[in-house]
Order: structure tokens, then sequence, then C-alpha cells
């Protein structure tokens, strides 16, 4: 008996085509919420790895905080941090320049996997540039040439090193005459004791950044780093003076706001000379992942700590900014 084979007209091809790219879609968009979840338990975990691991550090230290940016003049002779030594598991020593960043000062207490730094990073190139520095030794400013990144300077989190253990560089005028190791007598406005915090549970330590003001480029490529995404170790307050240490003095000299669809934009009265490190949104429009100084790791609206100092400063308890 003999059978006819029926092939596929061109007609039902197509159909057959289209109706696994709509399946297709389908399952990426079902998928969709997966892959988000699973970046945001990603970086929360690599949150709260960085508190415990500056906890750690705290306790090593007679409860002192760490120092958050330390300028490299600090290190010199008669400097409070002229004996710092930062060394990688090798022994090699690092230069003080590469150690000015909190990177590798908090490497060893998560065990050196510098990849925990970079776990919100969502650039693929980026991260394998990074590698291949980390490999060739670069390692921080004090190892980078003008066309690579230096590994200490571009983690996806940056601390609240103005508030939080102190920074000497970041900040302007305001905040570099007022570091905790400046001998002219100036108020220090950072904490550097962990007692001295009124608010751990609340106090934002770590959270993701993104570059103000950035203009570095590898010849060849003059985009490849124009990523709002791109890192940097110091995360911004988003006020910096108190204009009057009294209840009713006012937080003033905003460093960013939040704009359109919870986006933060800088603002042009912020003191961005030395680079700075923005809040982004990584969770959702105005949504970020925040780790505090008590360990925990929450997510976070940033148009509500963008209006409340109390989350930034370790010593504020009251003062909210309203406007």
């Amino acid at each position: 008996m003999n059978r006819r084979h029926r092939a596929f007209s061109l007609l039902e091809l197509l159909v057959s085509i289209a109706i696994i790219m709509v399946l297709v879609g389908l399952l990426l968009v079902a998928l969709r919420p997966v892959k988000a979840a699973a970046t945001r338990t990603d970086s929360m975990n690599a949150l709260k790895q960085m508190a415990l691991a500056y906890s750690q550090y705290s306790d090593e230290h007679r409860k002192r905080l760490m120092p958050g940016y330390i300028g490299e003049d600090l290190f010199g002779l008669g400097q409070p941090f002229e004996n710092l030594i930062v060394k990688l598991p090798t022994g090699e020593v690092l230069d003080h320049e590469d150690a000015q960043s909190y990177v590798w000062r908090l490497a060893p207490y998560v065990d050196h996997a510098w990849e925990t730094f970079f776990t919100d990073t969502r650039d693929q190139g980026l991260l394998s540039d990074l590698e291949a520095e980390f490999s060739d030794g670069v390692y921080g400013p004090g190892t980078a040439d003008p066309d690579e990144i230096g590994i200490s300077e571009r983690p996806a989190y940056g601390l609240n090193s103005i508030f939080v253990g102190g920074d000497s560089v970041h900040g302007g005028t305001y905040v570099t005459d007022r570091h905790p190791w400046n001998t002219l007598g100036n108020d220090a406005i950072a904490a550097t004791r962990f007692s001295e915090v009124k608010n751990p549970s609340r106090l934002i330590l770590f959270a993701p950044t993104a570059l103000a003001n950035t203009n570095y480029s590898p010849p060849g490529d003059p985009n490849v780093y124009e990523d709002p995404e791109l890192g940097f170790c110091e995360l911004r307050p988003p006020y910096l003076v108190l204009d009057d240490p009294s209840p009713s003095g006012e937080w003033i000299d905003a460093q960013w706001i939040v704009g359109v669809g919870g986006l933060v934009e800088q603002t042009g009265t912020g003191e961005y000379d030395s680079g700075a490190g923005l809040p982004i949104a990584r969770n959702g429009k105005n949504l970020m992942p925040v780790a505090h100084l008590d360990g925990s790791a929450v997510v976070e609206q940033i148009s509500n700590i963008s209006r409340d100092m109390r989350r930034w400063n370790p010593f504020e308890v009251g003062r909210r900014v309203t406007r």
C-alpha cells in the first residue's frame, strides 16, 4: 500500500516558527522575575558579607571603625597610618595608594575574595578587564596607569566613609578639613568608634554606587565605561553640611536628589572635584539594597533615605530633611 508523505507548506512552517517564538517570549517574561530575584539575593548576600567583615575588623581593632578613604599624604612619616601594611595572600605588600580605599583593607575579612566587592557589577566586559588587571598586578590607584581602572577604586559598592570611619579626600573642604585625623582642631564629622554610633541598625554602611562626573574611557573605545552602573569606593550621602548643630539646624549642600522615576541625579552644588559615588537603583526604580552597620541588609526606597540624614550620619537621632 502506497503512502504519501505530506510535507509542511511554507505557510505552516511560518506559523510553527511564530508559535515557537511566542512561547519563547512568554518563557523569557516568566523567567525575568526569577533572574531578578537571584540577582537580588546575590547582592544582599554580598552586602551582608561585607557588613560582617566590617564588624570583624572593628572587633579586632578595639571597636574602632575602619577608616573609609585615607589620603596618600597620611601615610607619610609621622602620620597616623605610617605603619599600616596591607598584604595580599601571596605576602605582597600593596602600595599605600592602593590601600587608600577600603577594598584591600577589608579583603582579609572576606577571605581575600575580591569578587565579593563586584557582585553587583552588571557589566561583564568591566569584570573581564578587572580580572585581567588583577592578574597583571593592578590593585588600585598606585598601580594603575591612565588606561586602567584600579580595582580598589571601582567596587560595585561604596562605603559611607564621610560619616563612618572617616574620609580625608572626598567631599570638598568642609569634609576634608574635618576628617578624624586632621590636627588643625576642627570638629570631626565622622564616627571612629562603634560606641559613638547612635543608630547602628539603621545607619547606612554600604550600597551600590555609580561614579559621578565620570570622564574615564580607555583608548579606542570611548564609551565602554560610560555605563552609569560603574561603581565607586565612596558612597556619597545626600547632604554634607549641617548649618547649625542645634535642633533647629538644617542640612545643606545637597549632593544628589531623586529625580523622575526614582533615579538619582547629582546636583549642581555638590562637591565632585575628587569624584563621588552616587547611590544607584538596583532592584527596580527607586529601590536599592543597603547594608547597615549592625550587619543587616535590606532593600530601601532611595526617595526615603534621601530625606533622612538619620540614616547617614552616626550622630543623628531625630533630625529629618523635610524639603
